[in-house]
């Protein structure tokens, strides 16, 4: 099996500048890094990362923390951090919290054991306590999409902008019987919920508040809720949802009341989902910029 030294010896370089190439380090010329590469694949050597990792105290490894990777918008969050990472020599390992507040402090402690070099979280409740355990094994950490009081390291996404954005769309649209659903309401959700209530108090609308549908737990509570609204006495001409999934279970409603999107029933949505432009009518949803996040 061919080692770091018969690359060096057969580049025609040092074990350093070898260990630099494949660590991808800047200051090594196309044609330095060519000759490497070259003897990499004659040799075909494969780099022993975990002793690698021993000796200098790096793994080149991300974890990556999201409360629920069956929410087609943390895919697309993790895609732009992958590829951003993968740019820097870093690889992401994917932890699933499943919005459950044991399991992301299980996955804290899991990471520590891996010894990767950050984490960047997506956490799933206003509880985060328990990350300050980075803290103690010296591993910097970031939160993103989320902003805490106090806390520095987070890289926010402005959720009262965007509610209130679209909020004021729909009221631009000539709606004044306005519905809005949550999945949940936990920090950057209530700020969707301020954002959402500031436009509407501007327009002597607040009294809109009194049908607004919280905790949704998944996309059939989201179906039968948003249903039991639209079957009312008051039945609102306009759905604001904090995120794009609950407006499957808005579109599936709507259609079995009779409602068509937006002729009866306009629905707006919130993150801009790969399957947003597929739904029939296509969703209106407020983007998120998930790339500009990523690289922080």
């Amino acid at each position: 099996m061919a080692t770091i030294k018969d690359v060096a010896k057969l580049a025609g370089v040092s074990i350093c500048t070898v260990s630099r190439a494949l660590a991808n380090k800047e200051n090594i010329t196309p044609k330095t890094m060519e000759k490497v590469l070259s003897a990499v694949r004659e040799l075909d050597y494969k780099p022993n990362y975990s002793a690698r990792s021993l000796k200098i105290g790096s793994t080149d490894t991300l974890g990556l923390i999201v409360p629920d990777i069956t929410n087609p918008y943390y895919p697309k969050v993790a895609k732009s951090i992958e590829e951003y990472a993968e740019k820097k020599g870093y690889m992401i390992l994917l932890c699933n919290s499943n919005e459950d507040l044991n399991k992301e402090k299980r996955l804290v402690d899991t990471l520590k054991k891996r010894n990767v070099d950050g984490v960047i979280i997506l956490p799933c409740s206003r509880h985060i306590e328990h990350f300050r355990g980075f803290d103690n094994a010296g591993i910097p950490y970031v939160f993103l999409n989320r902003s805490f009081k106090g806390i520095a390291n987070c890289i926010p996404s402005d959720n009262f902008y965007g509610a209130y954005t679209v909020t004021k769309y729909v009221i631009g649209k000539g709606h004044k019987n306005i519905c809005a659903a949550y999945l949940g309401f936990e920090n950057q959700i209530y700020q969707r919920f301020e954002g959402t209530m500031e436009a509407l108090r501007e327009h002597g609308l607040e009294q809109c508040a009194k049908q607004f549908i919280f905790d949704i737990k998944d996309i059939q509570d989201s179906y039968m809720r948003i249903r039991k609204v639209l079957e009312g006495r008051d039945r609102p001409t306009a759905l604001i949802a904090a995120n794009d999934m609950l407006c499957f279970g808005a579109y599936s409603a709507a259609s079995d009341c009779g409602l068509s999107i937006p002729g009866d029933f306009s629905v707006t949505g919130y993150d801009d989902i790969s399957m947003a432009s597929l739904m029939m009518p296509p969703l209106t949803s407020f983007r998120q910029p998930e790339d500009v996040m990523a690289k922080g």
